[in-house]
């Protein structure tokens, strides 16, 4: 890949809002998707509070969101350290986005197609995916990519679908950050979001359902050897 995907911890200061505890599991689960954390890797608190500029008590509030999540894992007398990211982990966040992204296409298309203004947001993170992807800015492109399904599954207007696909968001950001490492060019990120755009404009069908799963599994098998 032409550009290094690894980040500047500073670059993920958060501001003092009452979610802190949430928007400093973002960040740390940022760090992790773009090699600011590698896998094994052990977080030091002081540092961690340093960069990210907060206090202890959401730090330590947002390792435990981390822990319950998967992300971080804290043994006694030997810290937090980030969770092994292997095939098997990447695979499984692959298929439990196929079932809940089915469903929410599934209802957001009926949504679409009977108002096709509700489309507006959509494009908006389209437009700013394509702008993220000409440069590239390999970051922008993922929290594009990432807020494109989060607005579908918005538009579901389905609150358990929400609720559980929120759960897996900071997974689902991980996996970007390693398929990242297989891709060459961000010119495909635009085409290949507008198509699944264009499925849903038509409405819930097979061809919806079939284009949902081809567009989250297409790099399943890219490390096994597969084309």
């Amino acid at each position: 890949m032409p550009v290094s995907v690894a980040p500047v911890l500073s670059d993920l200061g958060l501001p003092r809002v009452a979610s802190l505890a949430e928007r400093a599991a973002d960040a740390i689960a940022e760090g992790v998707a773009f090699g600011a954390f590698l896998p094994g890797e052990r977080l030091v608190e002081a540092d961690l509070v340093r960069s990210l500029d907060i206090s202890r008590v959401p730090l330590r509030e947002a390792i435990k969101i981390l822990e319950v999540q998967g992300i971080l894992e804290t043994v006694p007398r030997r810290g937090t350290r980030v969770a092994p990211v292997d095939a098997a982990r990447m695979n499984q966040t692959r298929e439990v986005r196929v079932a809940l992204e089915g469903i929410a296409c599934r209802d957001a298309a009926r949504r679409y197609a009977a108002d096709p203004s509700r489309l507006a947001p959509l494009d908006a993170i389209l437009a700013q995916m394509e702008s993220a992807a000409a440069v590239p800015d390999w970051r922008a492109v993922s929290r594009a990519d990432l807020d494109f399904h989060r607005e579908i599954v918005r538009a579901a207007g389905n609150p358990i679908v929400a609720t559980l696909w929120e759960t897996l968001a900071r997974h689902i950001l991980i996996l970007f950050g390693h398929e990242l490492l297989d891709e060459r060019n961000a010119s495909f990120y635009g085409p290949q979001h507008r198509a699944l755009r264009a499925l849903l404009l038509k409405g819930p069908s097979p061809a919806l359902a079939a284009g949902v799963e081809a567009h989250i599994m297409r790099l399943s098998g890219r490390r096994a050897g597969l084309p």
